[in-house]
């Protein structure tokens, strides 16, 4: 069974200790973590194990984290809530919702081809209303003389 880990705010809840000591352990190299790369910089997990024997933690025992239900309840509470058909019927929703998403973007972007297109078009016609030698703007063609 894969070990469980907990974020740096998670790890302080769990020890009751604040977020600053937590990071200064793991600064100190006191609890050891694995760093997960974001975009922002990194998320540091925390190991159980590590967190409940460097604290002197007792284990929860029939908990799981983040949860004040045993895992037997959880468990109820999700065949009650969720069932097997109820969940298939949601990737099915997810799925329409998923393919009208695509269906509208390639939509879209015919659009945006076509405006570019006439864009183009319109941008060649000003330049042929330029006369030749003369400094007049597009806007002034009307004008004789």
């Amino acid at each position: 069974m894969a070990e469980t880990l907990y974020t740096i705010q998670e790890a302080a809840a769990a020890a009751n200790k604040s977020i600053q000591t937590i990071r200064r352990a793991l600064k100190a190299k006191k609890l050891v973590a694995k760093k997960q790369k974001t975009p922002q910089g990194f998320n540091y997990l925390i190991g159980e194990n590590a967190l409940f024997e460097y604290y002197k933690i007792e284990r929860p025992h029939g908990k799981v984290k983040g949860s004040n239900l045993s895992s037997a309840e959880q468990t109820s509470l999700v065949t009650e809530y969720a069932s097997r058909e109820e969940l298939v019927e949601q990737k099915k929703v997810l799925d329409r919702l998923v393919d009208d998403n695509r269906k509208d973007k390639d939509t879209f972007m015919r659009f945006v081809k076509v405006f570019q297109e006439r864009f183009t078009a319109l941008e060649s016609q000003v330049k042929l209303l330029e006369e030749p030698g003369k400094k007049k703007r597009w806007f002034q063609f009307w004008k004789r003389g």
